[in-house]
């Protein structure tokens, strides 16, 4: 079985294109049940004001906030109905909050997946305004990015069994981070094969096995101590499960 965790890859996913101004969202790197997409805009003329909606699926995800990544600025949001947010980021002084050939990092969106949540949901831009000078805007086409919940590690692991003593199953978390043939083989302090968990090409990401403390003829083991191996491309460990019964 593969389980995943939440991540966000660091790559503009999402562009909006007019005739003086480019938005982009820049997703960062987080390993956690916690995300954030930074909003930029680059634009060959002075951005005074920023007005957005955005809809999201309250079934996949939770808004945690939204951040203005600007000091001075005054921003403001709230939510309209059930997975929709309206936003306003402006400056009390008049100056412009981006300036003309400059990528400007404005505002932060923070999300978590929303009850183990697993795979990708759509963030929707369902309107955008950029105020200019003088009070012109510049109306721009929705557009929306991917918050994806399926991480893959960077390296490969074997975690530890759980529960440990264990009565009468376990289970094993272990990472993938070089797709190739992988095994996870149980042995008695003997030295002699007792389980063929695994033995399979594996792509990248996490996983996990169960063991019900049978051999593999499918009948049950005595109580006692017994070695989890673990290989991988490049990658070779053990531990020490114990049964009790």
């Amino acid at each position: 079985m593969k389980t995943t965790k939440l991540i966000i890859t660091s790559l503009v996913v999402s562009s909006l294109v007019m005739g003086s101004a480019t938005i982009g969202f820049n997703k960062t790197v987080a390993e956690s049940s916690d995300s954030k997409v930074n909003l930029a805009i680059e634009s060959n003329e002075d951005v005074y004001g920023l007005q957005f909606e955005i809809k999201y699926n309250t079934d996949e995800l939770v808004l945690n906030s939204i951040t203005s990544k600007v000091d001075g600025l005054t921003f403001e949001y709230r939510e309209k109905d059930s997975g929709i947010v309206k936003g306003l980021l402006f400056s009390m002084q008049g100056i412009a909050i981006s300036n003309s050939d400059n990528l400007s990092n404005l505002l932060e969106f923070d999300f978590s997946e929303k009850d183990n949540f697993n795979g990708s949901s759509t963030v929707e831009f369902i309107d955008i305004i950029l105020a200019g000078q003088h009070g012109s805007s510049i109306d721009v086409s929705a557009s929306s990015f991917d918050v994806n919940t399926n991480i893959v590690p960077v390296s490969t692991n074997l975690g530890s069994n759980y529960p440990n003593p264990f009565n009468p199953t376990t289970s094993i978390d272990y990472s993938i981070g070089e797709s190739g043939m992988t095994s996870l083989t149980i042995y008695d302090l003997n030295g002699a094969v007792v389980k063929n968990l695994v033995s399979q090409s594996l792509e990248a990401g996490n996983y996990q096995a169960v063991w019900n403390a049978t051999n593999n003829s499918g009948n049950p083991v005595a109580s006692g101590r017994y070695i989890l191996k673990m290989t991988a491309p490049n990658y070779s460990e053990t531990i020490t499960m114990t049964l009790l019964k």
